[in-house]
């Protein structure tokens, strides 16, 4: 669900390439399928004159019988408040003045929490959301929005120009479980290879046999 939970940071924060990708934490990892559960590290280099930040990725069924890793308690103590529980899924997007919190994977809804505030209030009544122009048009719905790109040209808002790039960043995480917990797995975007991590390279590309 990666690739439509961080939509809405990845769009905002203008992230790129990553500079390391790390999985920091794991259960047991299979070599046919996911681990129950992992914790896994992004960080990213100065963009756009934003400065660098760490992005981290949590698994795992909430409904399972373990207990899935999940951010430390003091992080998440105010979105827990709010909603008597934490969330299924979600976005906590935590900058120098608060915090943007979304309960969902599509970023339909979002509250916001500045540092002097108690708690998180609904984004779309909070003073500091009012005062930010719209500026990005809302989408009709996904089926309504691609029978229009087709109808109309115009292009779906989520693009291949952004889900491309975001699913290839997102399915660095896969990788970094496949070399290893606790391996700093360095990255070179545009030459798609880890500079450091020689292991990952059967995972970004397979060289098939002549023929094949």
């Amino acid at each position: 669900m990666a690739c439509h939970t961080v939509n809405m940071p990845f769009r905002a924060l203008k992230l790129g390439y990553p500079s390391v990708v790390e999985c920091e934490m794991a259960s047991r990892i299979y070599s046919a399928t996911y681990p129950l559960t992992s914790r896994i590290r992004f960080e990213f280099p100065e963009r756009d004159g934003l400065p660098p930040l760490k992005f981290w990725w949590y698994d795992g069924s909430p409904s399972a019988e373990f207990k899935p890793l999940r951010p430390y308690p003091t992080i998440i103590k105010d979105v827990m408040a709010m909603k008597g529980k934490l969330p299924d899924s979600g976005c906590l997007i935590i900058g120098e003045k608060g915090s943007v919190f979304s309960p969902d994977d599509y970023g339909s809804q979002f509250f916001i929490q500045l540092k002097d505030e108690p708690g998180f209030t609904k984004g779309d009544d909070h003073e500091a959301a009012k005062a930010v122009p719209k500026t990005i048009p809302r989408s009709p719905g996904h089926n309504q929005e691609w029978i229009d790109m087709i109808k109309g040209g115009a292009p779906a808002y989520s693009n291949f120009d952004i889900s491309a790039y975001l699913t290839e960043i997102i399915l660095l995480g896969c990788i970094a479980l496949r070399v290893g917990e606790g391996v700093r797995m360095e990255w070179d975007g545009p030459g798609m290879r880890s500079p450091n991590c020689p292991q990952a390279a059967p995972f970004v590309k397979r060289n098939n046999r002549p023929g094949w």
